[in-house]
């Protein structure tokens, strides 16, 4: 039986050693996405969160950084990425290929048919303003045939993190709250301690405490110093902390939780962003432009003087104050000095310093009538060299995983067609073909193009040059860089019958050409052997004539 208190030690070690984070999350997320602002301050439901916000320039950059991430690495109008053997010798069988071919379809269709574009671009979200994001995969509850699969994105303050001798994430604690009802629709009442229980008769929204940890089955073993109720590679088990009791017990293939960093220090476990590196410039140009707009509200309108012999009370110099001076009597506003030049110099400084930390000059990557096509691979270029070292460290951390675990739960599932028995055993990866991968590819594609350009120019002088190049090859690497299905190709042993049957049917041709001309021939001899040979031959020539016209090689 699983332990609750060994769940609940490590639990508590762990939230000790994240509260130094917890700080920075708070201020970026007060600065950059406040609606996820709750991490040392919690904010009741429909409670204002911009109240400390003068100027949105990080909250604009940051939702471009993410959806720019989504359109490129997995984009829902897109396939984004193929299957193949590491097998390539195995690639090139037909069966092989479709097989391939539409498992991946298959799960590109579930991405776009659960909630995953939805949820992932929360996670972006999070890597681009908190710098570590974490999302929940697993098969729904009423099972794959009927739901499918339930993305989840965690918030920052749910998740507690651990990493392996490697540095990847393998165990993961989470906090949440269920209500007493959510609770018995998730648990089951048998499963269940009486707090809960009480409460679902007398107070059923009444919220209660839970924990999810999942880790490595031989850490838990070794750890708790029970053996594990499941055999599976990883141990989990949920508890509720009010009832201080294990709610439910199992395991799983493959870690369900993926955890991606935007980029990650030496000996931390939780990442960086790019809104760590600008929040100095996003909190001074949030308090230069609220300085401005009291300069503003001044200038519009100004504090007065009231004269009468000299100042009485104090000098107000707020908008519409009114300052009482002894004098003519005049009532006029009082100046005060404002240089709106270099207030908007410096805030535009800010600006284009915030959107320089998130890359957002670089990511406008739509094309239209003023972008060529080969400014948008220009700027998917400069994207590559921009986030090429954070791009890898997505790949590894969560597309990877992310593939892996999906396919896992459809395969266990059989909703992938079975299996050619020639890759039983081998090993599946995935190729990534969305925009940004097809950009990093398009080099070759075009070296392919130019190879055979040139060969054309130099074919005018010898034609023989043409034979430098094996064609079939060529037109596969350049269908295969296009990212064209394998369905519009033949299989290679197709094409080889193709043509094997072409040369026949030629071979036939020339064949029946030849038996023609010689028939002919015979012919011709026949009509001279007709009318200047003997009887005999003359009966010979007409004997050979109808043989000829009943072989059909004649008329």
């Amino acid at each position: 039986m699983a332990n609750y208190n060994y769940v609940k030690k490590r639990m508590t070690a762990m939230e000790a050693e994240r509260d130094t984070w917890e700080d920075h999350w708070q201020q970026i997320l007060d600065y950059v996405m406040p609606r996820k602002a709750d991490i040392t301050f919690v904010r009741s439901q429909g409670e204002a969160r911009t109240e400390v916000l003068f100027d949105s320039t990080a909250i604009t950059a940051n939702n471009l950084l993410a959806s720019s991430l989504h359109g490129t690495l997995t984009s829902p109008s897109l396939q984004w990425f193929h299957l193949k053997l590491r097998n390539d010798a195995l690639n090139q069988e037909r069966d092989v290929q479709l097989w391939l071919e539409d498992s991946a379809r298959k799960m590109y269709d579930v991405f776009n048919e659960t909630n995953f574009n939805t949820e992932v671009h929360e996670l972006y979200l999070d890597l681009c303003s908190i710098g570590t994001g974490a999302i929940f995969v697993e098969e729904a509850a009423k099972g794959f045939d009927v739901e499918g699969i339930h993305f989840n994105t965690l918030h920052i303050s749910e998740f507690y993190i651990r990493e392996n001798i490697n540095g990847r994430v393998d165990t993961l604690y989470r906090r949440y709250k269920l209500t007493a009802r959510q609770a018995v629709q998730e648990f089951g009442e048998d499963n269940l301690g009486e707090k809960v229980l009480e409460s679902l008769e007398k107070k059923p929204d009444k919220e209660f405490v839970f924990i999810h940890a999942v880790e490595p089955t031989e850490d838990y073993e070794r750890g708790s110093g029970e053996t594990a109720d499941t055999k599976l590679p990883f141990h989990s088990c949920h508890v509720c902390e009010e009832d201080q009791m294990v709610v439910r017990v199992g395991g799983y293939n493959e870690f369900p939780y993926l955890v991606p960093r935007w980029a990650k220090a030496t000996g931390e476990s939780f990442g960086r962003s790019p809104s760590f590196n600008a929040l100095p410039d996003i909190k001074t140009l949030n308090k230069a432009v609220e300085i401005g707009l009291k300069a503003w509200a001044k200038a519009i309108d100004p504090p007065l003087l009231v004269t009468d012999d000299g100042v009485i009370g104090r000098v107000r110099v707020t908008p519409g104050g009114l300052t009482v001076v002894r004098s003519d009597g005049a009532v006029r506003p009082l100046q005060v000095a404002t240089n709106w030049q270099i207030t908007d110099m410096k805030e535009n400084q800010l600006r284009a310093a915030i959107r320089q930390a998130y890359y957002s000059d670089q990511l406008q990557l739509q094309s239209g009538p003023q972008m060529t096509a080969t400014e948008v691979q220009v700027r998917y270029e400069l994207m590559q060299r921009l986030l090429g070292p954070t791009l890898g460290r997505f790949q590894s951390e969560f597309l990877n995983p992310l593939i892996e675990r999906v396919f896992g739960i459809m395969l266990r599932a059989e909703a992938l067609i079975p299996a050619p028995e020639i890759i039983q055993g081998q090993t599946v990866d995935v190729e990534y073909v969305g925009p940004l991968a097809r950009s990093q590819r398009m080099e070759e594609s075009i070296a392919i193009d130019r190879l055979y350009a040139l060969a054309m120019q130099v074919g005018q002088i010898d034609p023989t040059i043409m034979d430098n190049i094996n064609h079939d090859v060529a037109i596969r690497s350049r269908a295969n860089l296009l990212g064209v299905p394998k369905t519009v190709l033949r299989g290679i042993e197709e094409v080889t019958e193709m043509r094997e049957m072409r040369a026949q049917q030629q071979q036939q041709a020339q064949e029946m050409a030849m038996q023609q001309q010689q028939a002919q021939t015979a012919l011709t001899q026949n009509q001279a052997v007709k009318e200047l040979g003997t009887p005999e031959a003359q009966q010979g020539a007409e004997q050979v004539e109808e043989s000829a016209r009943a072989l059909g090689l004649v008329e």
